[in-house]
């Protein structure tokens, strides 16, 4: 081989070892998007494309904090906003150790609960827009007053992601186990009303930079619940609020 074969050999080797060099850069940052992209879907992601909300809708559920982005639970001097989806694993989790924190908290007066439902995840069950229709079926809840009830219900009924989401019959059993009577409520889950509405608070969440559920702010402020103490996180929080 003469010195121009080998330099010439030399030169292409050096080229392949950087094309495989590169290729493995770009598989691995492939994998790590892939692998973040999965921890956020299952804790309840962000809308992929964020819709700059416009007015509410003229038709609204019943006892909505002032702005209509949420039905208001109690009134108090610190505010507690909670973002839910409940199609969101990570909601059903926390769902009880909130619910109960934050009933010691309205106990004792002093907070004002706002109560968010977002759609979110709506593209993660099949057919698509569970977390819609669940949503709708919620605010259908607060009208007969029984908005935190039936959530905790949806929760202990959760479905899996990448499936069906439960029935309109479903939906209308899971309000008599959370109390509800009203025949108007069967109407409700039936007609979905409140689609609208439901799109109009997960465009604001959006808006206000609420990428994933459950998200949960004291004052403005975003508390970690993600730990194995959610309840006591938001406690804690409260209580530093009211000093």
């Amino acid at each position: 081989m003469t010195s121009t074969q080998t330099t010439d050999a030399t030169v292409r080797e050096m080229v392949h070892r950087r094309q495989r060099r590169r290729r493995t850069v770009v598989v691995s940052l492939v994998a790590a998007l892939v692998v973040v992209a999965a921890a956020l879907v299952g804790a309840g992601l962000v809308r992929a494309n964020n819709t700059a909300p416009g007015k509410a809708p003229s038709r609204v559920p019943a006892g909505l904090a002032a702005d209509k982005s949420g039905v208001a639970a109690s009134t108090g001097a610190v505010r507690v906003d909670v973002y839910l989806d409940y199609l969101c694993p990570e909601c059903r989790r926390t769902d009880r150790a909130l619910t109960t924190a934050l009933d010691g908290l309205k106990s004792h007066g002093g907070v004002s609960v706002v109560y968010h439902p977002v759609a979110f995840l709506d593209s993660r069950s099949a057919p698509a827009g569970y977390s819609t229709q669940a949503a709708s079926a919620a605010a259908g809840a607060a009208d007969a007053g029984r908005f935190e009830q039936y959530s905790t219900v949806l929760f202990s009924k959760q479905p899996a992601e990448q499936g069906p989401g439960l029935s309109e019959a479903q939906l209308i059993a899971a309000g008599r186990d959370a109390g509800i009577t009203a025949a108007s409520f069967a109407r409700c889950v039936e007609d979905a009303p409140y689609l609208p509405w439901v799109r109009y608070v997960s465009d604001l969440a959006a808006s206000r930079k609420v990428a994933l559920t459950p998200t949960v702010m004291v004052e403005g402020r975003r508390v970690d619940v993600t730990g194995s103490d959610p309840g006591g996180a938001l406690t804690r929080a409260v209580t530093a609020a009211r000093r």
